[in-house]
C-alpha cells in the first residue's frame, strides 16, 4: 500500500512539473513555425488554468518591454525618465463610503488612481534622502487605524520617538537637494491633478530598477491628446518652483488609455448615484 501511494505521489509530482514547464513558454508544434510565448503572455493571454489577471495600464520603454516580454503595443519610444509606469483604480484597502441618500447600507468603495513608477538605476538617479530607509510606505493608507489610532492620535511612541521608527514617510521626505538638503516634491505638469503624494518607495527591488508607487487621485477632466509631464522639483516658501531636479514624460497615448479607465469609473458611479436618487424618491413618493 505504501508503494502504490508513493508511486502515485511520484505521478502527480511529475505531472505538475509538466505543466509548470508548459506554463513557463509555449512552443509549437515539431515542423511547425515557432510560437513561443513569454512567460507574461503564457500567463496573462488565453491561458487555459487559473491565472492572476493584470489590472494595470502599462507604458515601457522598448527595451524594458523586450527584457520583461510583455507586449510590445505597450512599448513606446516617447516614455522618458523611467523604464516603466503601471497605472490602475485600487481600492484604499477595504474601506467604503456609506450613507449615501440617508441609507447607512447603501455602500461604495473607496477607490484611488495609483501610478508605480520604475527607473532604471543606473539611467535614470534619483536624489534620495540621505540616510532613509532602502524600502518605505505609508503605514496609514487604506489602514484599520484610521477607525482606531485616528482617535487617539496619529504619533510615534513617546519612548522611543521618531529617530527608532523603521518607517519615517509621513516624517522625512523621501527626496532631498544632495547640495542644501532641502525637500523636493512631485507635481504633475500640464494636468489636472497638482502635487503626487508617496505612497511606497523601494531603492533596489531588483538589480536595475528603483520603484515609487503614487497617490495621484481620480479627478479625471479632458484627455486633450497630449503627453503628461511629472517634476520633481524644490519650491520656495510661496510655492513657486526653484529648480527642476527630475522630469518623467508619459506619451499621450499611454495617457488616453487611462482616461479610458477613470472616465468607465466616472460613468458606474453616476449608475451608482442615480440609483441611490431613485430610492430617495422612492420614498418621497416620486419628489426628489
Amino acid at each position: 500500500m505504501k508503494q502504490q501511494l508513493a508511486s502515485f505521489v511520484g505521478l502527480i509530482a511529475c505531472s505538475l512539473a509538466a505543466v509548470s514547464a508548459h506554463a513557463q513558454t509555449i512552443a509549437a508544434p515539431s515542423g511547425s513555425v515557432s510560437t513561443t510565448k513569454s512567460r507574461y503572455e503564457a500567463t496573462h493571454e488565453g491561458s487555459t488554468s487559473v491565472f492572476r489577471r493584470d489590472p494595470n495600464v502599462w507604458v515601457l520603454t522598448p527595451e524594458a518591454a523586450q527584457r520583461a516580454g510583455m507586449p510590445t503595443e505597450w512599448a513606446s519610444a516617447e516614455l522618458k525618465g523611467v523604464a516603466a509606469a503601471a497605472f490602475r483604480r485600487e481600492p484604499v484597502g477595504a474601506e467604503m463610503d456609506c450613507g449615501w441618500g440617508g441609507n447607512k447600507n447603501a455602500c461604495s468603495p473607496v477607490m484611488d488612481c495609483v501610478l508605480e513608477l520604475y527607473f532604471d538605476r543606473s539611467a535614470h538617479p534619483l536624489p534620495w534622502r540621505e540616510g532613509s530607509p532602502v524600502a518605505d510606505f505609508d503605514p496609514t493608507y487604506g489602514s484599520s487605524g484610521d477607525h482606531f489610532l485616528i482617535n487617539v492620535g496619529y504619533s510615534p511612541d513617546p519612548v522611543t520617538k521618531a529617530t527608532s521608527r523603521k518607517n519615517k514617510l509621513l516624517l522625512r521626505p523621501v527626496f532631498t537637494d544632495p547640495e542644501t538638503g532641502q525637500a523636493l516634491k512631485l507635481r504633475t505638469v500640464g494636468w489636472a491633478f497638482g502635487y503626487l503624494r508617496v505612497l511606497a518607495y523601494d531603492r533596489e527591488p531588483h538589480g536595475s530598477y528603483s520603484y515609487v508607487k503614487l497617490s495621484q487621485g481620480c479627478s479625471t477632466g479632458r484627455h486633450d491628446g497630449a503627453a503628461k509631464t511629472i517634476e520633481l522639483i524644490s519650491e520656495t516658501n510661496t510655492g513657486e518652483p526653484i529648480k527642476t531636479y527630475y522630469t518623467v514624460t508619459l506619451p499621450a497615448n499611454w495617457v488616453k488609455r487611462t482616461y479610458e479607465v477613470t472616465e468607465k469609473a466616472r460613468a458606474d458611479d453616476e449608475r451608482f448615484y442615480q440609483g441611490v436618487f431613485k430610492e430617495i424618491q422612492g420614498k418621497n413618493g416620486g419628489k426628489p
